[in-house]
């Protein structure tokens, strides 16, 4: 009777410990990373690089602004001593020409109106040495997708991978994204839990198909104000591969130029069977819902 009162002791206090492990891991576990947003986004590069400028040495566009000051004072001199130069033509044109560069600044500006100025031309992704945590706050060029899932004893929740091995580019003239190219390594996705990840690959099969691939088949139209810091909020239409198959999308897309930098990010909708994809299961998961949204947040430089 001892013995027994001991067995069923033993198994009340399991499960109370069970019980007690599984509300300690509801309450403290990290939540999911929240979806991209270009302004959360923005934030964190701006705080980053003022960090950054608080640890190095005095910011370049001093220097820059003193440069700017001397080639100035120097023409001046030069167009004056050639005014009382009774061979001036010359001269004067020569000068004219030497001081170009001075003019065509002012003549950018003006032409905003009608394009997107200095942003024209071809831009490609920014690739990181070291991405860091992709589940945290990242700062980099990263792809990859949102899952929501019931697992048993826990509940709702959702799966979020990433990967920060993208590669591609982007070609803006006059007032559009004319071209878009994203390559974006599926095989190196990682969630918060490596067995996961197993199931992932095993389910994109990307020991064959290591890779999805995205391609603008239409321009996006960009306000001109881009050039100088106006966000952009829109849709861009393209071709999704994955795992061999190809289907037309729409991304919700959101862009803006950040120093020397284009920060764009986006979302899409993905039906799994689309694709040929089948959720991957496993006994600790109840349901995997039967799509995702694939997000990316990219950063292109030139």
């Amino acid at each position: 009777m001892r013995r027994i009162r001991i067995v069923i002791g033993a198994v009340v206090a399991l499960v109370v410990l069970i019980v007690v492990v599984v509300a300690v891991y509801l309450l403290t576990r990290d939540e999911a990373p929240e979806a991209v947003d270009l302004e959360t986004t923005v934030a964190r590069i701006e705080a980053a690089e003022t960090a950054e400028d608080g640890t190095d040495t005095p910011s370049a566009t001093e220097p820059a602004g003193d440069d700017t000051d001397t080639s100035t004072a120097d023409a001046t001199t030069d167009v004056s001593t050639t005014s009382s130069d009774d061979d001036g033509a010359s001269a004067v044109d020569t000068d004219v020409s030497a001081d170009d560069d001075l003019d065509s600044e002012p003549a950018t500006a003006d032409q905003t109106a009608d394009s997107l100025g200095g942003l024209d031309g071809v831009w490609t992704v920014q690739v990181a040495d070291d991405a860091g945590d992709l589940q945290g706050e990242p700062t980099v060029s990263f792809a990859g997708f949102r899952v929501d899932e019931v697992l048993n004893s826990i509940g709702d929740f959702t799966a979020v991978g990433r990967t920060a091995d993208v590669a591609g580019s982007i070609e803006l003239s006059n007032t559009a994204l004319m071209a878009a190219t994203v390559e974006v390594t599926m095989s190196t996705l990682r969630t918060d839990n490596s067995f996961r990840d197993g199931r992932i690959y095993g389910a994109l099969n990307t020991s064959e198909y290591p890779k999805a691939i995205f391609t603008l088949v239409e321009p996006v139209e960009l306000p001109a104000g881009m050039a100088d810091g106006e966000p952009f909020s829109g849709s861009a239409e393209g071709d999704l591969t994955i795992k061999g198959v190809t289907n037309r999308v729409a991304f919700d897309l959101q862009a803006q130029l950040v120093g020397d930098i284009i920060v764009a990010v986006g979302s899409s909708d993905v039906v799994f069977s689309d694709y040929g994809v089948t959720a991957p299961t496993a006994p600790v998961v109840v349901s995997v819902e039967d799509h995702g949204i694939m997000e990316f947040q990219l950063l292109f430089t030139r």
